[in-house]
């Protein structure tokens, strides 16, 4: 059974396997760090934007990059 991140937008499965994130507003430093993997994807709906995690430790931070050139 998956469990619910507690900051929202952000089911952690129980099968391992990375989905992506859904939420409101661009990803803030850090926002999932521990919950998202190396390629992870965050689609900002208020501003129609697609980020990618570049860079994460696995616990404690979380660096996310808007893909393309969108405006």
């Amino acid at each position: 059974m998956g469990v619910i991140s507690p900051t929202g937008g952000s089911i952690v499965p129980s099968d391992g396997i990375q989905r992506h994130i859904v939420k409101a507003g661009a990803p803030s430093a850090n926002e999932f760090a521990g919950q998202v993997a190396l390629g992870g994807m965050l689609v900002d709906v208020t501003n129609a934007k697609l980020y990618i995690c570049t860079v994460t430790n696995g616990t404690t931070t979380a660096t996310w990059t808007v893909v393309g050139a969108q405006t």
